[in-house]
Order: C-alpha cells, then sequence, then structure tokens
C-alpha cells in the first residue's frame, strides 16, 4: 500500500515501535475471534444434550479471558501506535515546512500558493495523521479478525466459508466500482477547502480595504460562494455515494441468510449435506465475519481514500525541485558580481531582466533606480535566491549563487523590504529573528539606531506587547522601522534596501539613513530606490529601464548626460513642489 509505504519512510526512529503496534493489532485480531468460537463452540456441547456446567465452562473461561487480554492488547498496541503515528505525520509536516524554504518562490505564488500549502499542512496533514495512527491499525485488525473468522467457519462448514467470501466479493467489487468516483470527489473537495481559506485569508487581511471602499459585502459575497459550492458538491455526490457504499454493506450484511440458502439449495440438489450440529458456530462465525469486516474493513476504507489523496497532495508538492546549492565558503571579500544575467518568470513569458552586469565590492554603495517595472527587485530576488536565473551567472563572495546554499546566502545578506511582514507575535520576538541570541543591550542599541526608542515606551507591555497578524497595529512607518532594526541585529556583511524608507516621514528618514550609514563601513551596500534624493551620494547609480540597464555612474553624472534619470529627477522634483492648490 503506497499509503503505509509513505508513512514508513517518515517514520524512524519509531518504525520498531510501530511494529510492535501492528503486532499487537494482528493478535488483537486473532483475541477478537476468539469469543465468538469459543460461543459456537459450547452451543455445539449444548446441542448434544445432556450437558453439564462444567461441560462448557472452558468456554465461557475462554471468552472471559480473551476479552480481558484484548482490553490490556488494544492499549497497548494504541499507545505504541499513536505515538509512532504522531511522529511520521509530524515528520510530515516539517519536510512540507521545509521544502518551503528550498523551493522558487515561483513554486509558492503558483499552484502551491498560501492557501493551498495550509490546506495541505492542515486538512491533508491530519489525514495522514489519522491514517497512520488509527485507520491503518484499525483496518489491519479488521482483516486479521475477519481472516480469522473465515478460517474457523471454514473449518467447521466450508460452504459456510464460500457465501462469506461470496458476499464479501460483491461488498468489494460495488466499492471498486465507487473508488474513482469517491476519489474525483475528494480531489474536488481538497481543492474547495483550499479556496476557501483563500477566501477566508483574503477577507480578513483586506478587511480595512473593503470598509474604506463600501465592498466588505463583496468580499463577503465571494467567501459565501466558495462555501456554497463546497455544499452544493456535497449535497450532489451524496444521492450517488450514498447508494454505492450502503449497496456494499447490505450485500455483506446478507451473508447469513446467503449461507443458509446456499446451503438449503446444496442439500436439495443432493451435491452437499450439511452437519446441523456444525452449521450452529459456522452460521455464528458468518455472522461475526461480516459484522467485522464491514465495520472494521468497509468503514476504514473511505478514510484510508482520504490518507491516500493527503499522500499524493504531499509528494506532488514535494516533488517541486528545490533550489540546488550546497556550498558555504564564501570569501572573506563579499563582492557581488553579475555576469550577463537574464531572467523570466515563465517559460511563456518575456525576460524581466536581461544582459544585465555590474559589480559591487564591500565599502561601496550601488544604488539601483528606475521606473516601475524596470527590474530592479528582480535582482534583488535572484541575488537571495528567491528564483534562480535563466542566463548570465551571479558571483558572491567570489562563490557562483547557483552552487551556494541558498540559506547561506541569505544569512550573510540583510533585507529590508518596502512590504515588511511582521509575525503576530511580541515585538521583541520579531526583533529578534535578526539575532535570536542578541542580549539586552545589543537590543536597546538597534531600537536607538532604528529610531523605535519611542515606540517602545508607549507599547503597553513594551518589548513584549503583542502585534497584530501582520503587525497590522502599527504604522507603515513603525514597520519599517522594526524591519530595519532586525537588519540592524542581523549586521550581515551584505545590506539590501528595497524602498527601505519609503513610508518614514523626511525626520525619520534622515535618522534612519544615520543609522545605516553606520553600517556601510566595510560592508556592500545594495540600494533600491524610487526616490532619488535618497541615492544621491551612492558611489555608483545604475539605472535600469525594461529589464536593462539604461546607464550607470553618479548622481552629477547621471544627470548631465542621461536623459531617463533626468527625466525621472525633474519628475520627482516638481512632485516635491506639489500642492492642493
Amino acid at each position: 500500500m503506497k499509503l503505509l509505504t509513505f508513512i514508513w519512510q517518515y517514520m524512524p526512529p519509531k518504525r520498531s515501535q510501530y511494529l510492535s503496534a501492528l503486532g499487537l493489532t494482528v493478535l488483537e485480531g486473532v483475541l477478537t475471534a476468539t469469543p465468538p468460537l469459543a460461543v459456537g463452540l459450547g452451543l455445539m456441547q449444548l446441542a448434544q444434550g445432556n450437558t453439564a456446567l462444567i461441560d462448557v465452562a472452558p468456554y465461557a473461561a475462554a471468552c472471559f479471558l480473551a476479552v480481558v487480554l484484548r482490553i490490556w492488547v488494544i492499549g497497548r498496541a494504541w499507545k505504541l501506535g499513536y505515538g509512532a503515528g504522531n511522529h511520521a505525520s509530524e515528520m510530515v509536516r516539517n519536510r512540507i515546512v521545509e521544502h518551503m524554504r528550498k523551493v522558487p518562490l515561483g513554486v509558492l505564488s503558483g499552484r502551491w500558493a498560501p492557501a493551498r500549502l495550509a490546506a495541505l499542512i492542515t486538512e491533508d496533514g491530519r489525514w495522514i495523521n489519522e491514517s497512520s495512527s488509527f485507520y491503518l491499525v484499525r483496518f489491519l485488525n479488521g482483516v486479521v479478525a475477519t481472516t480469522a473468522f473465515l478460517f474457523f467457519a471454514a473449518w467447521f462448514e466450508p460452504v459456510a466459508a464460500l457465501g462469506i467470501v461470496l458476499a464479501m466479493s460483491g461488498g468489494l467489487c460495488v466499492m471498486a466500482i465507487a473508488k474513482p468516483i469517491i476519489s474525483r470527489f475528494i480531489k474536488y473537495r481538497n481543492e474547495q477547502i483550499a479556496e476557501a481559506t483563500l477566501r477566508i485569508g483574503e477577507y480578513a487581511d483586506g478587511i480595512a480595504v473593503f470598509r474604506a471602499f463600501g465592498r466588505s459585502g463583496d468580499a463577503q459575497k465571494k467567501f459565501r460562494e466558495a462555501v456554497n459550492d463546497m455544499h452544493e458538491s456535497n449535497v450532489a455526490i451524496t444521492p450517488i455515494l450514498t447508494p454505492l457504499s450502503q449497496a456494499g454493506a447490505a450485500l455483506i450484511s446478507f451473508a447469513g441468510p446467503l449461507v443458509i440458502v446456499l446451503v438449503a439449495v446444496l442439500h436439495m440438489q443432493g451435491v452437499y449435506s450439511a452437519d446441523p450440529l456444525t452449521m450452529i458456530p459456522a452460521l455464528f462465525l458468518t455472522l461475526a465475519a461480516a459484522t467485522t469486516f464491514l465495520v472494521a474493513v468497509l468503514k476504514t476504507l473511505l478514510p484510508l481514500e482520504l490518507g491516500s489523496r493527503a499522500e499524493v497532495n504531499i509528494n506532488g508538492f514535494l516533488s517541486s525541485p528545490e533550489l540546488a546549492g550546497t556550498r558555504t565558503d564564501f570569501s572573506d571579500d563579499l563582492s557581488l558580481r553579475f555576469e550577463d544575467v537574464g531572467f523570466r518568470y515563465a517559460d511563456d513569458k518575456p525576460d524581466a531582466i536581461s544582459d544585465v552586469s555590474f559589480t559591487t565590492e564591500p565599502g561601496k554603495v550601488t544604488a539601483i533606480v528606475g521606473p516601475s517595472g524596470a527590474g530592479k527587485s528582480t535582482l534583488i530576488s535572484l541575488l537571495l535566491r528567491f528564483h534562480d536565473r535563466s542566463a548570465g551567472r551571479i558571483e558572491l563572495g567570489g562563490l557562483d549563487t547557483m552552487d551556494a546554499d541558498p540559506g547561506a546566502i541569505q544569512s550573510v545578506v540583510s533585507l529590508v523590504s518596502q512590504d515588511v511582514h511582521l509575525f503576530r507575535d511580541t515585538l521583541r520576538a520579531n526583533l529578534l529573528l535578526g539575532d535570536p541570541d542578541a542580549d539586552e543591550a545589543r537590543l536597546a542599541e538597534v531600537i536607538e539606531a532604528a529610531q523605535l526608542s519611542e515606540l517602545v515606551d508607549l507599547l503597553p507591555n513594551g518589548l513584549d506587547t503583542m502585534l497584530g497578524d501582520t503587525g497590522r497595529t502599527l504604522s507603515g512607518g513603525e514597520r519599517q522601522r522594526v524591519a530595519i532594526a532586525r537588519a540592524l541585529l542581523k549586521d550581515a556583511p551584505v545590506i539590501v534596501l528595497d524602498e527601505a524608507t519609503s513610508a518614514m516621514d523626511p525626520i525619520t528618514e534622515r535618522a534612519i539613513q544615520q543609522a545605516i550609514a553606520a553600517l556601510e563601513d566595510g560592508r556592500t551596500v545594495i540600494v533600491i530606490a524610487h526616490r532619488l534624493r535618497t541615492v544621491m551620494d551612492a558611489d555608483e547609480i545604475i539605472v535600469m529601464d525594461q529589464g536593462r540597464i539604461a546607464a550607470r555612474g553618479t548622481h552629477d553624472d547621471l544627470l548631465a548626460r542621461d536623459p531617463l534619470y533626468a527625466r525621472l529627477w525633474a519628475a520627482q522634483e516638481k512632485a516635491a513642489g506639489w500642492r492642493l492648490r
């Protein structure tokens, strides 16, 4: 079974524990069959007549001991199986999260968008958990117990065993017919859950915007539509699935009557004559086999199908190619070199950047400017290996970034972006992402440098104040200052500022620039900016246009000879003097 094979690979070091649980489950299946067998034998003894209490006492004792022993076996098996199954499902979830860190960002913005990943970890992770810790064990128990009943029934009356097999075969045929329908339904249901999750997140994240434009009703409508689609598909599929599943159950429940009819027909045809004495336990075991198969085997097939679908989904994501590279031996001189670099987000899309070449060194500030969509932020994504380039070469510290471990690259680069993401945690925890081992003195230093002291003093619990989802309880400028404090705390040798002060007032921006300037000495600094005044003093300014380098030089040089830069400068100077009237 693919599901068990999938779970097994995530089981170490709990494999021996899980095997013990499965072994105990097999024993439990045998013990499950013992009381009906003992009762059947006892009934045979009673049917012979002139039976004393001492004659049936061994059968009663066997029932009692089997039940007591089964209680102990069940407890032990569940303890071992539950622990091992939970360990495996936790390893699966950890593997998903680890894979998220290693795949290109394009994978996480396409088929595996955040809502789909949330469903993968929660819904699919849940079914892997329940399958490994509960349903696989229960299924095995049902199979073993049913097999034991079949064996004992055949021992008493082979025809009885034949009747059970015929009934079960009919039920399994019906289930085989239903399986493709169930599989399609489960796949569609998972897609609908992901869509509903997306709409919930969209509504929660954009509630302020929806309210400001009076469109919160539209967002709610989209969410309701997603939920209604899920409800309607459930309603539509139920009339199909229910008869199919009930037909299988009905066929199996006819095992007892089928045995009687079969024996009667064979007897009337003179083919076979059953011993009434052995038919009593055989019929008893027939009913027990049918009930066990129905409850412990058939009713676990749907949950196991959900587990199998979860395995397909998870393997689908885990098969997404990871970013290659394992080297971490950067040179001490962390210079950066782009050589004829090109990139496109998809094969059927035009180049986002092409033929980009430049070099920047420690102690040097390189600014990248240009109109929106020129490819400025794409360059940073390639440096940090959020994506891999399509052409050319990027070297950091003497290493081709394609050969370097993406995590190692990101560990030597401090990125401060205009899109600041803060977690629903304390301000302290959000800051310590930069350096979890930073002491109070170092924390206080970067708070002062990032102009956060006033904010900390105003918060009800200071650094231990909980921030709202994505930090929405802070203003845009405050969020950017937190991001800058994180970068200062990280103290990496390469600093990338992507519109890092775009949401700040001019006074705070100037103070932040002074704090950042203190870090520039001996570091490789790249600044992406729309406001040209913020990069006037850069050692080199690279002007991007339509994914290519249009010009490069100092501010004065570019202002004198590059028309695009001159237009951008003139437009911003004019905008700076704009007023309402």
